[in-house]
């Protein structure tokens, strides 16, 4: 497992954001560091735990994952396929969310299901899962204990089936996987950067 314990801060400065609409646009400038890569075929899982003071509208934070062609991966254009998920603030409150783009991107949010202690964050987690009708990855809200060890609920928010897809492609060497924590600021308005608390992030690999 590729894991990052120790917390760490993350900035994005205004006017960021990763985004795909049509007819035109295509939005790929967030900040993106401590990315973990390997082959999709052997991503397991992923989980991410933070908070932040959110106050402008579609300030966000959580994961970032980019399944890309092993031909493309140094390719300065943005990527084709992405998923992101976390927080994002809307409508005056943070919400979850989760952005999925094929050929373009769709949304959905949900409200959090509990108060949230600023000091603990928000857990989520990405899981590769199979059943009778194939494999997805699974995006789930992870809720702790009291004293952050224990998983005492895990909520499901969203199941992403096309990202699979293609990973036989190759033998497997066709698709890698860019896993990365996020955090973006879309309002170009806003006079400062958006900072971000993550507690953890970490990705694990099958072997």
């Amino acid at each position: 497992m590729d894991k990052t314990t120790a917390g760490f801060t993350l900035q994005a400065e205004p006017g960021t954001d990763i985004w795909k609409k049509p007819p035109s646009t295509n939005i790929w400038n967030a900040p993106i560091s401590r990315t973990s890569s390997g082959l999709l075929t052997k991503f397991k899982s992923a989980r991410v735990t933070f908070w932040a003071d959110w106050t402008e509208r579609y300030d966000q934070a959580g994961m970032l994952l980019v399944p890309k062609r092993v031909s493309s991966t140094s390719s300065p254009t943005p990527p084709e396929k992405w998923i992101k998920t976390g927080i994002e603030f809307y409508q005056g409150a943070p919400h979850l969310s989760t952005v999925a783009c094929d050929r373009y991107a769709d949304w959905s949010i949900s409200a959090l299901s509990r108060p949230v202690d600023p000091a603990r964050g928000v857990t989520l987690e990405a899981v590769r899962e199979s059943d009778e009708n194939g494999r997805s990855i699974w995006v789930y809200q992870v809720v702790l204990d009291e004293k952050g060890e224990r998983e005492v609920e895990r909520i499901p928010l969203r199941e992403i089936c096309w990202v699979l897809a293609d990973e036989d492609e190759d033998a497997g060497e066709g698709w890698v996987l860019d896993v990365s924590p996020l955090v973006a600021r879309p309002a170009k308005g806003a006079r400062e950067p958006l900072s971000v608390s993550f507690k953890e992030f970490g990705v694990e690999w099958l072997a």
